[in-house]
């Protein structure tokens, strides 16, 4: 896709991009010269592709299936914003959370081969409980490792599932992209 927002598979880097031994050289390369590399994670979806979607459509007793929110199974199911190619994922479902957040999860995996943080797609839009872990994650494996989240609104006050959200003060986010300050310096700089 254009967009690369549609994961297929958490653990592997898409062909067209490299190899994982490509990704490590980067990395050291990069920390040989005093920059640090961000991943951009996307935990909200999958693709209608990923491994992990087919194989819930394949079964409901997949290890996935309780991954993805199934209104009629296997064709009716939620999708972000109403995108078909991709499926929600239920990230309070323990399996994905241990996936993704766990002691071998794919936070500390990328971060372990040279990842000095993560960048978190549409992080306004992940629970608490998956915020909250994930930071444990992160900061248990690498505590100098970067958070930064996507919210679109002031982040400061910013309220989403019934509730404010506790991105700052070390508590979900190290920090978000500052896109109502970046609006209000674009409109000044324009008159």
């Amino acid at each position: 896709s254009n967009h690369r927002y549609n994961t297929a598979d958490y653990e592997k880097i898409d062909t067209l991009l490299g190899t994982e031994e490509d990704f490590v050289s980067l990395c050291n390369s990069a920390h040989e010269r005093g920059i640090k590399i961000i991943l951009d994670g996307v935990f909200s979806h999958t693709g209608h592709d990923s491994k992990y979607f087919k194989s819930a459509l394949e079964s409901q007793s997949s290890p996935y299936f309780s991954w993805f929110k199934f209104n009629n199974w296997p064709y009716d199911y939620h999708s972000w914003w109403g995108v078909k190619t991709l499926p929600e994922v239920n990230e309070d479902d323990e399996g994905f959370l241990d996936y993704i957040c766990g002691e071998n999860g794919i936070l500390r995996y990328w971060l372990r081969l040279g990842a000095d943080g993560w960048r978190l797609d549409v992080a306004d839009e992940l629970p608490d409980l998956f915020l909250d872990r994930l930071r444990t994650a992160i900061k248990a494996e690498k505590p100098d490792a970067f958070i930064l989240g996507e919210v679109w609104e002031d982040a400061s006050n910013k309220s989403s599932y019934g509730s404010r959200r506790r991105y700052f003060e070390g508590r979900q986010l190290d920090s978000v992209m500052n896109y109502p300050f970046a609006n209000a310096i674009i409109s000044y700089l324009k008159g």
